[in-house]
């Protein structure tokens, strides 16, 4: 009778202790799941602030590209303009030397008139001297007047060369404004990849930090289930049928294992059949194709001649990074649409390593700016300012800028 009330009173006392016991272990764990909680909320946080930051972008991106193509409408008058000039000075050119001409020609038919001497000839010839003063100032007005029409015209010419040249520096500022642009862009564009990357990264930490906070609640789960059993046992433990529900327990235990031990066995075989069925699968490898530089190069080499427009990836005109994106695309290789986002993906060579097939990019001082396609000899292929040709990369204008070259594709 003693020992049953002392194992009574051992056990109430363990009973008595257990949800202190329990509580402080659970009090870590909640611990646990706010921090996560904390983490999981300073990450939505920031990425809301990178989403805002994102859309920021976008904005001045599109304003940049607003800003090019005014500047590209710009160039393209100047252009214009620049051919009427050009024209009107061929024109005037032309007027000149077919009035110097007929100004030859007078002065030699008078060189031939009475022994080379026509202007004496009108002297001695007059009848009275009111005559002669006549026929001189008649001789010197005719001469004159050739002589001013001659000027006015070369004042033209003079006048039309000026504005030409004026012209022509307005252009090669506009020119420099659409490389800047294109740089701005560029620069735009790596500043929202960043943030791209930066908000994938959160993403990832916050499905970490989910997963931690969903194990930290399954283990607290579990956690309490096991103390809540513990608990119950311990209670049951008092009771006079303790026993004889353990027995019944135990048997149906003993049952259901025999029968999962059963089931083990069979789904073992079957995922072994399954294993085994799936480990004699090999994976098709494409065989390249071979000919990829020949399509490339022959899609580039179409558009020769094809004017340049800031933004345009053809048919009809193209921007640089519009040109080897099209040209590529008939290779069946997708590059990205800008020149930096070409220089980033590319893997760069040096120059001897360089072969045809190859980009090659220049920057005119505010980053990566303008891009083209190697095909040896110290030439590329490009889309500029005057539109799709050939041009020498070894010196003049585009050695200056050139920064290097890179490979999309193993042609």
């Amino acid at each position: 009778m003693k020992k049953n009330t002392f194992i009574a009173v051992s056990l109430a006392a363990v009973i008595s202790l257990t949800p202190a016991f329990t509580t402080n272990v659970f009090a870590d764990v909640n611990t646990d799941i706010q921090n996560q909680d904390k983490k999981i909320n300073d990450i939505k946080s920031q990425k809301a602030d990178l989403q805002s930051d994102l859309s920021d972008l976008v904005s001045d991106l599109d304003k940049a590209q607003e800003k090019a193509k005014s500047l590209q409408a710009d160039f393209d008058k100047t252009g214009k303009e620049l051919k009427d000039l050009n024209q009107d000075i061929k024109d005037i050119n032309e007027r000149i030397k077919e009035r110097e001409s007929v100004l030859k020609d007078r002065a030699r038919a008078m060189q031939k008139t009475s022994n080379s001497n026509a202007y004496l000839e009108v002297v001695l010839d007059a009848e009275n001297l009111s005559d002669l003063v006549g026929r001189v100032s008649a001789v010197n007005q005719l001469v004159e007047s050739d002589k001013s029409i001659l000027d006015d015209q070369q004042n033209d010419e003079k006048e039309l060369k000026e504005k030409q040249t004026s012209v022509k520096k307005k252009q090669e500022e506009q020119a420099t404004a659409i490389h800047d642009y294109e740089a701005q862009q560029n620069k735009i564009e790596a500043q929202k990849a960043e943030k791209e990357a930066i908000v994938a990264q959160l993403a990832s930490d916050q499905a970490s930090a989910e997963n931690a906070k969903a194990s930290l609640v399954s283990e607290r789960d579990k956690a309490a289930k096991e103390a809540t059993a513990r608990a119950t046992a311990l209670r049951e433990a008092t009771s006079a049928n303790a026993g004889k529900e353990e027995k019944a327990a135990t048997t149906s235990n003993t049952n259901a294992t025999a029968s999962n031990d059963s089931n083990s066995s069979s789904s073992s075989k079957k995922t072994s059949s399954n294993n085994d069925s799936s480990s004699n699968e090999t994976p098709s490898t494409p065989a390249p194709s071979g000919s990829g530089y020949s399509a490339m190069i022959s899609a580039a080499q179409a558009q020769l001649g094809k004017p340049y427009s800031l933004g345009a990836s053809g048919p009809s005109a193209f921007d640089c990074s519009g040109f080897t994106s099209y040209a590529f695309r008939a290779a069946g290789i997708s590059l990205p649409r800008t020149s930096g986002g070409q220089y980033a993906a590319a893997s760069k060579v040096s120059a001897s390593q360089a072969k045809p097939g190859d980009l090659v990019f220049f920057n005119y001082g505010g980053g990566i700016a303008h891009v083209g396609i190697y095909v040896g000899g110290g030439q590329m292929i490009n889309a500029q300012n005057n539109g799709v040709q050939y041009d020498n990369i070894t010196s003049g204008y585009w050695a200056k800028y050139l920064v290097g070259y890179g490979r999309v594709a193993n042609f």
